[in-house]
C-alpha cells in the first residue's frame, strides 16, 4: 500500500490531485471533497482578515465560487492550497475595500485571532465579572487596531502569525515580493503592539 505524500498544508497531495482532475472534468463531489479538506482554513482566514464571522462566512463562499469557475486554469505550478489562498485573499481585500468604500466599520463579533489548536480560554463558572469585563476591553481594543490595518497589512499579519505562512508563500499568494512581505509584516506588528502597550 503507498504512504501518503503529505503536503505543507498537512493534505494528501495525491489525493488533492485526484480531487482537483475530478473537479476540472465537472464532479461536483470532488469538488465537495476539496472543500472539506480545507473550509475551516479559508473561514478561518477570513475571519481574520474581515472579523465578523457573518461577513467571512459570505467571503468563503465567494472565494469557493470563484475557486470553482477558475478551476480550469490552475495549472499546478504552485500547491492547490497556495492557489486557493491567493483566491480567498483577493476575495478578502475586494470585500474590505469596497467597505471602506462605502465608509462601514465592522461590528465587533469577538472573533479570536487563534488556530483551532489555541483556543482562548473559556470564561469559567467562577470567572469574576471585573476579569471578564477586562477580557471585553482588551478584545475590543485588539478588534480596533486590527481594523485600523490597511487590508494589505491585515492580510500580511493573518497569513503569517494564524496560518503560519513562510515569507514566501505570502509572498506568493499576495503576488509580491518577499521583501514587501517582511516590511508590512514589521509595520503590522509595530501597530498591533504600540496599540496594546500595556494591555498583552
Amino acid at each position: 500500500m503507498a504512504s501518503k505524500q503529505m503536503g505543507d498544508d498537512g493534505v494528501d497531495a495525491r489525493q488533492v490531485r485526484r480531487w482537483v482532475q475530478q473537479a476540472r472534468g465537472g464532479d461536483e463531489e470532488a469538488f465537495g471533497e476539496l472543500m472539506k479538506a480545507y473550509y475551516q482554513r479559508v473561514y478561518r482566514m477570513a475571519c481574520g482578515m474581515v472579523n465578523n464571522p457573518d461577513d467571512a462566512r459570505d467571503v468563503s463562499q465567494q472565494a469557493w465560487v470563484k475557486a470553482w469557475k477558475n478551476l480550469p486554469r490552475y495549472r499546478e505550478s504552485s500547491s492547490f492550497y497556495t492557489w486557493l489562498y491567493r483566491i480567498v485573499s483577493n476575495t478578502c481585500l475586494d470585500f474590505l475595500r469596497h467597505r471602506a468604500h462605502l465608509g462601514e466599520q465592522p461590528l465587533p463579533e469577538n472573533v479570536d485571532l487563534v488556530t483551532p489548536s489555541d483556543p482562548s480560554p473559556a470564561p469559567s463558572r467562577h470567572s469574576r465579572p471585573d476579569q471578564e469585563a477586562e477580557r471585553a476591553e482588551v478584545r475590543q481594543l485588539f478588534d480596533e487596531a486590527l481594523a485600523e490595518l490597511s487590508p494589505e497589512h491585515r492580510m500580511t499579519l493573518t497569513l503569517r502569525e494564524i496560518e503560519g505562512l513562510a515569507y514566501g508563500e505570502i509572498a506568493n499568494v499576495m503576488g509580491c515580493r518577499t521583501g514587501t512581505v517582511m516590511s508590512r509584516l514589521f509595520y503590522a506588528r509595530r501597530h498591533m503592539q504600540r496599540k496594546l502597550r500595556g494591555l498583552l
